[in-house]
């Protein structure tokens, strides 16, 4: 039996209508139908006891807005339905027939009718009205059995986790070993990020851990949160683990302890601190929820996620029947850092698989193993080319990039080209990348190709394993020779007897000597010039004031104090076309 609201207004309707010789809340299916069906067919409702003189009350309910949906209860109205004759042209009523222009009920639901025989006897009650002495009586009982009903759903409510609150919700999720947060525990917000150019949905359950680099301040998320398709970042509520977690500074929780496909980073972007209030009802519900998943151990879903809270697994499959024989099942842990394939898993994940497998079932728990790779980049960088200074960290970005990436990758799972070149193109840096995956050891695989891993292993890229190829820069570099336009503006503080033409000569001299010794791959910066132009005796450089542009049809770079360095490239020539100084 299943207890449901029943408020004071149904209770008084339906003892007024049994004490009036009526029936109460007779029950009729409503077979299915097609709702779109062009003419509209309609069930009828046959009442069981028939001739009916009339009908009092139907509820029962609609179809929902969206076809997906649970129906909505509704109570029809005469507007909805009449009252009909068992046969055409009879005389005797005893079908509810629904009007097509009215609401209908949905199909496959339960229509409850209330309504009154032809047959029954005639009641003594004369005056149902309201402070009559028989209504009077009829509500006081319907509020004492109102009442009743309230502590019946309030009881039943409190033994399930989507219903029960307070104390009682506290003792159901205890079965799962969960217990409320108090006030004092250290709590905050954490940012999640999205991978760039991964479309859809990201579900962040309730549970999830974060922690900081080292593994030795622990948080999970108290809420479970739906990034949704469009969104690239999403703050979540988070609490300590422990009641001996500390709170920490902005910027320690970097680490996502849990693989969740789509995301790409997380940071708290604001300090924790100790929370003043315990977690409340509805968020205590999201961790039992997602405690439900690990507490049940008979499923490949629970195995996997109980395993993926140990911050030594990577990643985990289960393979039911692997040898074809019914009761066993093969566990492949994908281990940080990674282990020969088939090699004994640790003791602590081995008790935790004990821990979740179900009974009477054979677990075969063996380490994943790698497919080791090898990665070679070409890289296109935005802009002119840049000096080798510059484009060191480029470079590293890319590369810790890469691995990363290939760090979330799961035991079996395929290393695609497309989707790590667009992660690394997030890098406002690059305008392309060129990506080719390979297995160490072997023939360098097509440009392009993805990388399918051994079976049952997942795939290990090193950083040592990663090489770049010669750059390119996006607009590129010009073929056969260039010629640049050299072009000087300084202030001068010229010396006892020394004219500003004497000066000038002397500064164009040193100006055009110096660009025309330049090789390719020298780099030029403001202290390079200032000190091939200084002219003890004559004049002093304002350094300042140095400006010196380099202009190669339509682009142009300067030189200045402060500013970055220019680097001379192949087939270059320079000309010196304009020195403008002054005091």
């Amino acid at each position: 039996m299943s207890f449901i609201d029943r408020t004071f207004p149904d209770v008084v309707r339906d003892v007024l209508t049994n004490l009036t010789q009526g029936v109460v809340g007779e029950t009729h299916r409503i077979e299915s139908y097609d709702p779109k069906a062009r003419p509209l067919v309609l069930p009828e409702v046959v009442l069981q006891r028939r001739p009916v003189r009339r009908v009092s009350f139907v509820r029962g309910f609609v179809a929902a807005p969206e076809p997906d949906d649970d129906p909505l209860p509704y109570t029809f109205g005469l507007a909805d339905y009449q009252l009909v004759p068992l046969t055409e042209g009879g005389a005797d009523l005893a079908r509810l027939r629904f009007l097509p222009f009215g609401k209908r009920p949905a199909p496959g639901t339960d229509l409850l009718v209330n309504y009154y025989p032809r047959s029954t006897d005639a009641t003594p009650i004369t005056d149902l009205n309201v402070g009559s002495v028989a209504r009077t009586l009829v509500e006081a009982v319907s509020r004492e059995l109102a009442l009743s009903w309230a502590q019946l759903n309030l009881v039943y409510d409190s033994a399930f986790v989507g219903t029960a609150s307070g104390p009682s919700l506290e003792r159901v999720v205890e079965l799962l070993g969960v217990r409320r947060f108090e006030a004092g525990r250290a709590a905050g917000a954490v940012t999640f990020r999205r991978r760039p150019g991964l479309a859809g949905s990201i579900t962040i359950p309730a549970g999830t851990p974060v922690a900081d680099g080292a593994d030795k301040v622990r948080y999970e998320t108290v809420e479970s949160h739906e990034m949704l398709a469009g969104e690239s970042v999403a703050e979540v509520r988070v609490r300590g683990t422990s009641t001996s977690t500390p709170p920490v500074e902005a910027g320690v929780l970097t680490v996502i302890q849990r693989a969740i496909a789509g995301l790409e980073s997380v940071s708290n972007e604001r300090p924790t601190s100790r929370a003043s209030e315990q977690e409340t009802d509805e968020q205590l519900r999201e961790r039992a929820r997602s405690a439900l998943l690990a507490s049940d151990k008979g499923t490949p879903a629970a195995i996997r996620f109980g395993l993926l809270q140990l911050p030594e697994v990577r990643d985990a499959r289960v393979i039911e029947m692997p040898n074809g024989v019914p009761g066993e099942i093969r566990v492949e842990v994908a281990l940080d850092p990674p282990q020969p394939a088939d090699s004994p898993l640790p003791p602590r994940v081995k008790a935790r698989l004990d821990e979740l497998r179900p009974a009477g079932i054979r677990v075969l728990g063996v380490g994943a193993g790698v497919t080791e790779a090898v990665a070679s980049l070409v890289l296109t960088l935005a802009g002119p080319p840049r000096p080798p200074a510059d484009v060191e960290p480029i470079r590293a970005a890319a590369r810790d990039r890469l691995l990363a990436e290939v760090q979330k990758k799961g035991v079996g799972e395929t290393l695609r080209v497309r989707p790590l070149s667009a992660a690394l193109l997030a890098d406002s840096r690059l305008v392309d990348v060129v990506l080719t995956l390979g297995r160490k050891g072997s023939p360098a695989a097509a440009e392009g190709a993805d990388l399918v891993p051994d079976p049952g292993t997942s795939v290990s890229l090193a950083a040592e394993d990663v090489s770049f190829q010669p750059l390119l820069f996006d607009p590129p570099a010009a073929l056969g020779p260039v010629q640049v336009e050299v072009r000087l503006k300084a202030a001068l503080t010229l010396e006892a007897g020394v004219s500003a033409e004497a000066a000038k000569q002397t500064l164009t001299a040193k100006l055009k000597g110096f660009f025309a010794q330049l090789a390719p791959g020298t780099a030029i910066d403001s202290a390079a010039l200032l000190a091939a132009l200084r002219q003890e005796g004559q004049y002093g450089l304002d350094p300042l004031t140095l400006v010196v542009t380099l202009t190669a049809g339509d682009q142009f770079f300067q030189i200045a104090e402060g500013g970055g360095a220019f680097t001379v490239q192949p087939e270059q020539t320079f000309e010196v076309v304009a020195v403008e100084i002054g005091p």
